[in-house]
Order: structure tokens, then sequence, then C-alpha cells
């Protein structure tokens, strides 16, 4: 039975290395490695001296047990050292070794010295090899380098409960089990005085708990994680949340930047029940909006434990009461999500992600990076951009007004010099309009609020070609002859080289050739009796239909030196009559619309001309 103990135990602890071997990390402590390869080698040693034929065989598999006894312990006291100090000093491990290996080589002087071993029997109970001895005095130094090693390795663990609330405390319990679980084998085997060992049945727990350790502990080497998770973060601060929630660890920036965090220990919840708008409860409700996003997305989710679940909408609340501090936004390809948070005067960027190791989601990566500087740059670059447009659109205000002014000027100058249509410009304008207001009212297609505005602003323009018409004629008194029209009808096709010439390069395209069709063809009529091209229908452009009944409207109503005014009834028959023959008939019912508008208009005018 004790040798089947022995083989088993050694067996085990084969498989439990092999394990180890598969689920290996680059960044798995080395002294984990050596205690995974001195466990098997320790319970081969138990097996064979359980099945040794002489004292010669059974010192050497003695020798073999001792090892494991020897060094187990100082690699579990360097296992927690190195995990919950960070870099072990090198003259310590330098110390710790020599002694180590002091203390095995004195295995070596058994029968030719009784510094280890006085005496040595060999034989056999129950069939089962044993050894009986007496203990010399190095033996004793063996038990107090064994027991120095625990009390090391329980300190740093005191002390880590205690004070370093970077460490998981599951490690940390994990860590205790083992040192209590060797002291009480220990203790046992020394009570029962059995012959029989615990040793290889405690080192296969070791192994358990050291494989359960290795798995968090990848995630709790922070620098690591982050080393393989982040890449090119520059002074950026960073903390971790796995996906139950728990507080993995933070670097140095993330806690000088939120100090919050430096009260917070690994493996506890990431939460803050206290304070709702702590930075706790802020991040918190970030990952929380990724967790959803990502489930929205189709992404990957874990279940929470339940004291996350219960507080999920809590916290989902706390989120929204505090959304005035930041605003935020997405990128679900990448599985990633930013934010911007105001706070004590600073601005950081916030991004969430998850948190990779090992090509599996572990969690959650929180990225801090404080654009303080970099945002208030770029607000006073805006603002002065903004200053800059501002100024630039004054400019550009008054260079318009400038030559808006200057093309009236120019309308001015030809209208002085026309004797028979003295305020046309203004008054044919305002026609305009009066006939684009009700037009727009109808929702008229193709009359959008800029082509409005351009014929309108262009109406003024429309006789400009007559700057290029002879005096005699374009001040000629009476009706003009058959060749004085033919003169005359010249300054629509002038027109419109004119306003080219005067407005190329200076106005926007659109309006500028706008302004040339009504100067072009605002004397066209619908069946194509006009001029100075004859032609017809839609061909015509749209602003220069509505510029001709404003033109013709005008010119019926108002007293000229070779006739006098119409009434109102007259010309709105005589305009209404033309319609489908030298108007655009669909404008009709526009010119109806305004019939008032146009007679208060008017009537107006002539109590002010009186």
């Amino acid at each position: 039975m004790l040798e089947a103990y022995y083989y088993i135990a050694f067996v085990l602890s084969v498989i439990g290395t092999l394990i180890f071997v598969w689920r290996w990390k680059s960044d798995t402590s080395i002294y984990f490695a050596l205690l995974f390869i001195l466990i098997p080698i320790s319970n081969m040693g138990f097996y064979m001296l359980s099945i040794s034929k002489n004292l010669e065989e059974a010192l050497i598999a003695n020798n073999i047990t001792i090892l494991g006894g020897n060094f187990l312990s100082l690699f579990v006291m360097l296992s927690i050292v190195s995990m919950y100090e960070g870099n072990i000093s090198k003259i310590f491990t330098i110390v710790m070794f020599t002694l180590s290996f002091i203390m095995y080589g004195c295995t070596f002087t058994i029968g030719r010295s009784d510094i280890y071993y006085k005496e040595t029997f060999f034989k056999i109970e129950n069939g089962v090899s044993v050894i009986e001895k007496t203990y010399g005095p190095m033996h004793a130094a063996f038990y107090v380098l064994i027991v120095l090693h625990a009390v090391i390795g329980i300190g740093v663990i005191v002390f880590s409960f205690k004070g370093n609330k970077g460490v998981s405390y599951k490690s940390l319990i994990f860590f205790s089990a083992i040192e209590i679980i060797s002291l009480s084998a220990y203790l046992i085997g020394k009570a029962v005085g059995s012959n029989v060992s615990l040793m290889p049945a405690e080192c296969l727990i070791f192994q358990i708990i050291m494989l359960i350790i290795m798995e968090d502990t990848s995630l709790y080497n922070i620098s690591r994680v982050q080393a393989s998770s982040l890449i090119d973060k520059g002074e950026n601060g960073f903390l971790s949340v796995s996906t139950k929630n728990n507080y993995i660890g933070s670097n140095n920036t993330a806690n000088a930047l939120f100090p919050e965090l430096a009260r917070l220990r690994v493996d506890k919840k990431f939460i803050d029940k206290e304070n709702e708008y702590s930075i706790i409860s802020i991040l918190h409700g970030f990952i929380d909006e990724f967790k959803g996003k990502c489930a929205d997305h189709g992404g990957d989710v874990h279940d929470y434990e339940d004291e996350n679940e219960s507080n999920h909408d809590k916290h989902n609340d706390r989120h929204n009461k505090h959304n005035h501090e930041h605003h935020h936004e997405h990128n679900h390809e990448h599985h990633e999500d930013e934010h911007i948070l105001e706070r004590d005067g600073r601005i950081y960027k916030i991004v969430v992600e998850h948190l990779m190791y090992q090509k599996k989601i572990k969690g959650y990566q929180i990225s801090i990076i404080d654009e303080t500087k970099e945002r208030k740059y770029t607000k006073l670059l805006q603002q002065y951009n903004q200053r800059l447009e501002h100024e630039v659109e004054e400019k550009t205000e008054h260079i318009q007004e400038i030559q808006d002014k200057m093309v009236l000027g120019i309308a001015d100058i030809v209208e002085n010099r026309d004797a028979n249509t003295g305020g046309h410009i203004k008054r044919t304008s305002e026609v305009v309009r009066i006939l684009i207001d009700e037009m727009k009212k109808d929702n008229m297609e193709g009359l959008d609020d800029e082509f409005c505005k351009y014929v309108i602003k262009a109406a003024p323009m429309h006789d400009l070609g007559k700057i290029a018409v002879d005096d005699a004629v374009l001040r000629k008194p009476g009706r003009f002859t058959p060749e004085e029209f033919e003169e005359m009808k010249k300054h629509a096709a002038k027109g419109a080289e004119i306003v080219h010439k005067v407005l190329a390069d200076i106005e926007e395209p659109r309006f500028q050739i706008i302004a040339e069709n009504v100067a072009h063809y605002h004397h066209e009529r619908w069946d194509g009796s006009g001029y100075p091209d004859g032609i017809k229908g839609e061909t015509i452009p749209l602003e220069a239909r509505i510029m001709a009944i404003a033109d013709v409207y005008d010119a019926l109503v108002s007293k000229r030196c070779y006739k006098d005014s119409m009434s109102f009834e007259q010309a709105f028959d005589i305009i209404e009559e033309g319609m489908g023959t030298q108007f655009d008939k669909r404008l009709n019912k526009y010119f109806v619309a305004s019939r008032k508008k146009l007679e208060a208009y008017y009537t107006e005018v002539g109590r002010e001309q009186a």
C-alpha cells in the first residue's frame, strides 16, 4: 500500500508538471517553473526509497528526497517574495541559494562524517524500505533553514495583507495555505512519528494551488499584462478590471492622476458605494457602457458576479448623473470606447477596451491620457480660427457691400441717362421681391432660398446694357423709329456682357449666371417673338421670365414722357392677357396673388412722388 501511495504521488506530480508546461506563459515566474520541476524529482526519490533493496540504494533515494525538502521551501519563499516585492535583491537571492547548496552539500557526507547523520540503518517494514537514522548538528541547521524560509514567506504575506493593496488577496490566501500545509505536515509527521512521509501528498497540493495562482496572477502582474496589451502608450495612465468587475491593478501614472485609485485592493470589486461622483464610479460607468455596446454589437460578453449584477443598474444611473462631465465617441469596429472627462480643471481622454492576454479576453483596460494642454491649445486655435473667420466674413461682407453699391451705382448712372425710366430700377426690384415671396409660399420647384436671394439681387442689373446705347436713342422723348428700336434692343445682349465682366471672379458663379440671364433674356417672350435671341418657352431662364413680368408691369403703371400711367386694372388685364404668349402662364397665379401688394406698393410710391 505504501509503495502504491508513493508511486501514485509520483505519477500525479508528473501529470501536474505536464499541465504546468501546457499552460506555461512567457511571464510565469522562474521559481514556479523550478518548483514544478523539483516536485516530481522529490516524489520520485520517495518512491525509489520505498523500493530500495539495500542501504546504498536507500541513501541515494534519501538524498533525492532531501533535495526536494531543501529547495522546495526555498523556491516557495522566493516565489512569494518576487510576486509581492517585485525585483528581488541579487545579494539576497545569492545568499539564500548559497545556504541551501551548503546545506544540501552536507548530505554527501552521509556515511563518511557524522555532521548530518551520525548513524544510518536499513530495514524493511511492511514491505517498504526505511532508513533509521540519528541526526547530526547540520540536520538541525537544515530545520533552521526551512523555518527561515517559512518565516520570510509568512512575513511578506502578512506585510502584503496589511500594507500592500496592489497584491491579490486570493493569491495571499493561497500562499498562506501552502505555508500552513507545510508546517502542519511537518508537525503531524513528527507527532505521529511514522515512517510514512506526508511530503508527496503535500507536494501534490502545492501543485494544485500553484496552478491556480499561476492563472490568476497572470493578470495581476499589471506591468507585464499592459506591456502585452498596450503598445506605444507613452506616459499614459492605465488600470485593469476583470470580467467579473474585480480590480486588477493600475500603474503609477494612473494613481498620480486619480489618487482615489490608491485605496483600492486587488481582487476587490471595482465599486465606490460611498461616492457616486468619485473617479471609481465614473470609470465603472464607462466600463458598464462598454459592456453594453459590445453586447449590442455581438461582441464578447462575460457573466458578472451577483454583486456586480445587483449594482449594475444603480451604477448606470450614477453614470447618467455625471454625464455633464464628459462626452464620448464610439468605435465599435475595434471594440473601443472613448470618453472625454473634465475633472478638477484637467481634461482627460479615457479609452475603454478589452484586456487581451494569451489571445483571450481577461477583462477591461482603461487608458487615461491627460490631454489638458492639447485640448486647451486646440480650443485656443479654434477660437483664433473663429475670430479669423469672423473677420474674413466681415471683410467679405464689406467688400460685397462695396461691389453691390458699385453695381447699383452703375445702374443709377444708366437710369439717369434714360430720361424715360426714372425710379424704374428700384420699383422693378420690389416687384420681383413681391412675386418671389408668393412663389416661395407655394414651394415652387427649383425655387430654393439662394436662387430667390440672387434673383432679387440681380434685378437692378437688368438694364445695365443701356449704358452702351447712344444718347440720341436712349434719351429720345418719344417713340422709337424701327431703326432706333433695333438699336435699343441691343441693350439686352450688351447688358449680359457688362454683367459678366463686372461680376467675373468676384461673385458666386451661380449669382453671376442668374444676373447675366436677367440682363440678357428679360425681353424674350414665351412664344419666341422676343429679343435678342428669340428663344421661347422653358428655354428662357426662370429668372428672366420673372423679370419680364416685373419690367412690363412697371412700364404699364408708370408715367413716361411719351405716355400716361395706366390704371392698375388695365395693367393687370394686359399682363393676364399676355400669359401664355408673352409671359410664362405658370407664373400667372403668383402674379394674381401679388396684385394687392403690388397695387399697395405703387400707391405708396405715388404718394411719395406727389
